[in-house]
């Protein structure tokens, strides 16, 4: 089963912006200046660290 969080959009500039929770962050092992890669269908957002994505190729 899934865990959820429920985040709220921000606005930066002209953007915005979701922050993720500590948890998330922690789970992954994502560092601050990670690439991540957003996969993007109709219903939903799939995030992976780019370096992950590359080790898989």
């Amino acid at each position: 089963m899934p865990v959820v969080f429920r985040v709220k959009l921000g606005k930066t500039g002209n953007s915005l912006r979701i922050t993720l929770p500590r948890p998330i962050i922690e789970g992954f092992d994502w560092k601050v200046g990670d690439e991540i890669v957003l996969y993007v269908s109709e219903k939903e957002v799939i995030l992976r660290r780019a370096k992950d994505e590359e080790s898989n190729v």
